[in-house]
């Protein structure tokens, strides 16, 4: 009997375009330079471009590995690979501010919810389940993310909301979906995860004991050899019925 669901967010209950994510990139790096030259710290456009994709790159080799970066560690590598040493010599204000600057840019230019999120989200929390976030992040920290839920007024629907950078773990490691499980006093058999990738929302849910609802159009079922949903829907209207057919009549 399924009574837990857990989400995968990017693609799944929001999307996104590519070039929302390069005006977010831009504006970071265009107002960090303004704020690190405003106080004396001369860089330039290029090396901060240079480092914020340096820090891409190392971000995704650490989550290669299960493994995730805190913020205040993205940070620093960002820094630090635009121009080595500069961390030590920046004011704690600075670095705040520099924080700041990194993470509120999402909201300025958020993804947007997909078109069925709130009502699949309502439907289930009306049907008695429980429900949870877990997700990968990338250039955007947990805590933004959860700014974001709350405006959009579907952060209480989640009985718990998990992010990889908050606890240094990156799915598929199955440490997220533990504690998921921990958090909701849920059990895997119990529990069904739902997102759009084969090999960290599938594989994790399948390493870890829990049903796996694959949901991407773009994805065919001839693709699935080593990793294999237990349930598949090209769309996120599908997924209740889908969810719903884990059940016993």
């Amino acid at each position: 009997m399924i009574t837990t669901v857990t989400f995968d967010l990017w693609n799944t209950l929001i999307q996104d375009t590519r070039e929302n994510g390069e005006i977010r990139a831009g504006q970071r790096i265009s107002r960090i330079k303004d704020q690190l030259n405003k106080h004396q710290f001369q860089i330039t456009k290029l090396a901060l471009e240079h480092g914020y994709q340096k820090c891409i790159d190392h971000c995704k080799n650490i989550k290669s590995q299960g493994l995730d970066l805190g913020f205040p560690e993205q940070i620093y590598q960002f820094l630090e690979l635009s121009s080595p040493d500069i961390y030590a010599k920046l004011p704690f204000r600075l670095i705040q501010m520099i924080e700041n600057i990194y993470s509120e840019i999402y909201l300025e230019y958020p993804s947007k919810l997909h078109a069925d999120t709130h009502d699949l989200l309502v439907k289930l929390k009306s049907s008695g389940y429980k429900i949870a976030l877990i997700s990968n992040t990338s250039m955007t920290p947990g805590i933004t993310f959860r700014k974001f839920l709350f405006d959009n007024k579907i952060a209480p629907l989640f009985d718990a909301l998990i992010f990889s950078d908050e606890l240094q773990s990156s799915k598929p490691s199955t440490y997220l979906f533990e504690h998921a499980l921990q958090k909701l006093n849920s059990s895997p058999f119990q529990t069904v995860h739902v997102g759009d990738q084969l090999e960290t929302d599938v594989l994790g849910a399948n390493l870890s004991g829990i049903n796996s609802l694959l949901v991407n159009k773009d994805i065919t079922t001839d693709e699935f050899v080593n990793i294999v949903p237990d349930k598949y829907a090209t769309d996120l209207s599908e997924v209740f019925s889908e969810i719903e057919s884990l059940n016993p009549s």
